[in-house]
């Protein structure tokens, strides 16, 4: 053997834990770190002196193993299929995956058979080598690029350090498509070993590196060196499936907001392991972090060459969820189909028996209602419970309020069982002398019984908590419109935080009319400290019409269809971006400074009344149209009469960190910010060009240099 693999091999032990011993030529490795001491002979030598020392380390007490390995890579698979007990670990990962389905199936009807529902996404590739970005919208029914195989390919075939961000809106499947690319992954053999953690609200990311450090201790049974895993995730032998990014922000943060200091600690953490070939994912709830200049720019300071692949879940169709004979159900009647467009209430409605479908469809009681009697119902009969599903509910709106006023979704059991207690002590009374002397159970045994009750599941390290998004958003919205928040303090609004807030209203959008309205009174009827894009959000979702007047606002993603955008300064210094719009107009006096950037228009009007404005204005970046929308936005930028300024060269100066020639990221609205001398139209008819001539991109309200923009600013204006 040469001495280049003799001393790989040294070093390949050396990292599991073992101290080299020397033969004549034959290698000695000796693991002396458990109460079994163990030597593994290599046969790097001739036949008679591996028998000799396998004989000499056998009388020494050692549990011998004498190997022969062609490669490096065969010592490295052996070694880790030792330590890490593969099949262990895997059989391990498959009772998590079949317990979270397990959980799934508890609230759904007897017949229900699990099946992870496929939705269409959005996928966007980023490396620093790459000059140009694209997303690409990839449907539910492509088997070819499902997101769940995608992304398993992915970690499988891709080289080098590759970190996945899989968001979407709560209640769209991150989970359930987290535990999906587990299950795939185990499923396909290899000598890979994937590292899943899911996280919860009460955990803190300043101190996440502890997190992680004990979650591997446990995942691994303490069986391995914990330097070891990190290395193994490094190298790309543990893949790392982290679930539940949101979860680690403060009570403070909003998801339309960037506040990147709150979450930079974590990231160090996750960051500090994408080296070599890393594959990382992360799933969650929509944050403008992933698309600020200050994460972009944070990762090219950090000088790492590593490929980012970020997915969105689009809102779930209906049809993925009901077979023909369901939606014909359900069309024929004329129901409102937005009634049911939960995730939760559509599994519901998948299973549950066809004559039960058309009742509740032509029922007077709301499909929301009539889930929650089924699960409560249930509950009566699965642990012998006699207390009536309405006073079940009082009992859990009690729970919710205490829980979401503390800014936490689970505490221990014990806990969970003396709030209980505390706040029920006449229902549980009244509930004992229900029983029969001889079955009569004591009230610290009904609140074991209601600790185990459905609207309940185990979290993360022995705590429980709400057993869905949905049922906690919808006991919040309850709370909030029966006044029980304003009941014990005044000032609820302070601690309502806007994370569960946007719960309630993700909850109650598939409530009937009335009730959305009471929550949007509530929501309009206290000052609650909640960014433009909530209350854009409930205006939308909730009445159908854009009420507020909105400043310095970021508005993301919305689906709007058949609005009109015409009140005279609605929106001032306010950017949609990545926003779809069909059927709308607009007229410039709504607008002032404002900026539409990567948005769609499909058969939209603009109004000009043939005038140019000098105030009224707004502008387009990167958007698409059908119709020529958006050329008649830009003739009205041509003819809006200002002063014709070139200021292209602070434009691109501002892509470049003073003192270094290494372009930066940077998000539009900060660049509008930092030229505020200039006139709003001049600045935005230069990023306009800058943008058509392709010298920046634009993903977002992110936007780069090209390679072409860093020539052109070299050849033109470095020098000046």
């Amino acid at each position: 053997m040469n001495a280049t693999f003799i001393n790989q091999l040294d070093e390949l032990y050396t990292r599991y834990g073992y101290e080299p011993r020397k033969g004549k030529e034959t290698r000695v490795y000796l693991f002396t770190k458990s109460i079994y001491n163990g030597a593994d002979i290599v046969k790097t030598g001739t036949e008679e002196e591996a028998e000799k020392l396998q004989a000499d380390y056998s009388k020494g007490g050692y549990a011998v193993k004498v190997r022969e390995f062609k490669t490096i890579k065969e010592a490295e698979d052996t070694l880790f299929k030792d330590f890490f007990k593969a099949e262990g670990v895997i059989y391990n990962l498959k009772k998590r995956y079949e317990g979270f389905v397990q959980k799934l199936m508890n609230n759904l009807p007897e017949n229900a058979q699990y099946q992870y529902i496929r939705s269409s996404y959005d996928y966007i590739e980023y490396s620093l080598e790459q000059d140009i970005t694209k997303t690409i919208s990839i449907g539910a029914d492509d088997n070819y690029n499902s997101l769940v195989s995608k992304v398993v390919k992915q970690i499988n075939e891709h080289k080098g350090p590759l970190l996945i961000i899989i968001e979407a809106a709560a209640g769209y499947g991150k989970t359930c498509t987290a535990y999906e690319i587990l299950q795939e992954f185990i499923s396909i053999p290899s000598f890979k070993l994937p590292f899943f953690t899911e996280l919860s609200r009460d955990r803190s990311a300043k101190i996440f590196k502890h997190i992680l450090q004990f979650e591997i201790e446990e995942q691994f049974s303490n069986r391995v060196d914990s330097n070891l895993v990190i290395h193994q995730i490094k190298s790309g032998r543990i893949p790392l499936i982290i679930d539940g990014f949101d979860e680690l922000i403060s009570k403070d943060f909003s998801f339309s907001s960037n506040q990147f200091d709150q979450v930079e600690s974590m990231l160090s953490t996750i960051v500090d392991l994408l080296t070599e070939n890393a594959k990382i994912i992360i799933t969650s709830r929509k944050t403008a972090i992933f698309n600020s200049e200050e994460f972009h720019n944070w990762m090219i300071d950090r000088d790492i060459n590593y490929t980012l692949t970020k997915i969105t879940i689009s809102e779930p169709k209906i049809e993925n969820w009901l077979n023909k004979e369901r939606l014909e159900v359900i069309n024929s009647n004329n129901f409102p189909v937005e009634q049911i467009a939960n995730p939760v209430l559509l599994t519901y409605l998948r299973y549950v028996k066809i004559n039960e479908l058309k009742e509740m469809i032509n029922g007077d009681r709301s499909i929301v209602s009539r889930y929650f009697d089924f699960l409560l119902t249930r509950e009566q009969i699965r642990q012998n419970l006699l207390i009536e599903p309405e006073t079940q509910l009082r009992i859990f709106r009690k729970l919710v309020r205490l829980l979401t006023e503390w800014d936490t979704k689970a505490e221990p059991k014990e806990f969970i069982k003396e709030l209980i207690i505390d706040y029920n002590k006449t229902i549980l009374e009244d509930t004992k002398r229900k029983y029969t002397p001889d079955r009569r159970p004591r009230v610290d045994q009904l609140a074991d019984i209601l600790s185990n009750h459905a609207f309940l599941d185990r979290k993360e390290s022995g705590k429980i908590g709400l057993v869905n998004e949905f049922v906690l958003g919808t006991l919040i919205a309850e709370n909030l419109i029966h006044g029980k928040y304003q009941q014990y303090n005044q000032k609820f609004y302070d601690n309502i935080t806007q994370m569960f807030a946007l719960l309630a209203v993700q909850a109650f959008q598939v409530q009937p009319k009335e009730n959305k309205e009471l929550l949007w009174c509530v929501f309009n009827q206290f000052p609650f400290n909640y960014d433009p894009q909530f209350f854009f959000k409930i205006d939308v979702d909730f009445k159908n019409e854009i009420i507020r007047e909105y400043k310095l606002a970021p508005l993301n993603d919305f689906h709007l269809e058949g609005y009109s955008f015409t009140k005279i300064d609605q929106f001032e210094s306010t950017t949609f971006t990545g926003c779809t719009f069909k059927n709308c107009k607009f007229a410039l006096t709504a607008f002032k400074n404002s900026s539409f950037v990567n948005c769609y228009f499909y058969n939209c009007e603009l109004n000009t009344n043939g005038e140019a404005y000098s105030d009224c204005y707004f502008t387009v970046y990167g958007c698409i149209d059908d119709n020529g929308f958006v050329n008649k936005v830009y003739e009205s930028e041509l003819s809006a009469g200002t002063t014709e300024i070139n200021i292209e060269k602070n434009i691109l100066e501002l892509y470049f960190k003073k003192g270094s020639l290494k372009p930066r990221h940077r998000q539009l609205s900060h660049i509008k910010n930092e030229l505020s001398e200039y006139d709003f139209k001049t600045i935005s008819k230069s990023i306009h060009k800058l943008e058509k001539d392709g010298y920046i991109q634009l993903n977002g309200d992110l936007s780069f240099l090209t390679r072409t923009g860093i020539s052109f600013y070299n050849d033109k204006y470095r020098n000046l």
